[in-house]
């Protein structure tokens, strides 16, 4: 068998390969979100040819460890051959929180690549002033496990072993961006709380927390990302 042959099936096994291969991008808004806050996202991505859903939770009324609980389960029963991630706010905490129940399961599909929108992390100091037990019966139990001190239930989460992408809020010279914040910030999570440490690129933009989602940049950003790897053209 000469060298072109062997070249012709090695391309014909790598077609198969990608043609069998299944994958998935799974939407997460953030607490107190929805599903038409991720919509332009979900929109993009299946544009761009990519199977994804828009994922919605209960935010306000069941924890973040039994919402990461029923996201592993929904994903393992799916049974994708990959599976990617794309987050708002506390949405990364969910899919953090998902992490948990891996080594318990050795049959889970590969996480491909995940891309958090203005995570609180390391918590946010929203949910220091919010955490207060005056709060706490109407703002339901996440609040409190968002906190930024050393206990905080963030803080404390499994940090992805995929390639993460991060996009940021900053507040550039807008006059709405909390001021009680001394890092830079989207009023509601700043750069420093976001930041895991682990990221493959971190992309930064002139957003409000609750606007990101939807701004043609992030929807440009987060595709780019989930072709490439990378945020730069």
């Amino acid at each position: 068998m000469d060298f072109k042959t062997v070249l012709f099936f090695c391309f014909i096994f790598i077609c198969n390969q990608q043609t069998f291969a299944t994958h998935k991008v799974y939407i997460l808004h953030g607490y107190g979100g929805s599903l038409i806050q991720m919509d332009k996202i979900y929109k993009g991505l299946r544009q761009d040819g990519y199977n994804a859903e828009n994922y919605t939770y209960p935010g306000f009324t069941e924890s973040l460890d039994s919402i990461g609980h029923d996201l592993f389960v929904k994903v393992k029963q799916e049974n994708y051959d990959s599976v990617s991630f794309v987050t708002h706010s506390m949405g990364a905490l969910v899919v953090r929180s998902m992490y948990k129940y891996l080594d318990t399961n050795k049959h889970f599909p590969f996480i491909y690549r995940f891309i958090m929108l203005a995570p609180p992390n390391k918590g946010t100091e929203v949910a220091d002033f919010f955490s207060s037990s005056s709060f706490r019966s109407i703002l339901g139990p996440n609040v409190t496990l968002m906190r930024t001190d050393s206990n905080s239930y963030a803080i404390k989460l499994p940090i992805p072993t995929c390639e993460v992408g991060l996009i940021v809020g900053i507040k550039g010279k807008k006059p709405w961006f909390n001021p009680f914040m001394t890092d830079d910030n989207d009023g509601t999570v700043t750069m420093k709380s976001a930041i895991l440490g682990n990221e493959k690129e971190i992309a930064t933009v002139k957003s409000m927390h609750i606007l990101m989602p939807l701004k043609k940049k992030v929807v440009a950003l987060v595709i780019r990302f989930m072709k490439s790897g990378t945020f730069r053209k």
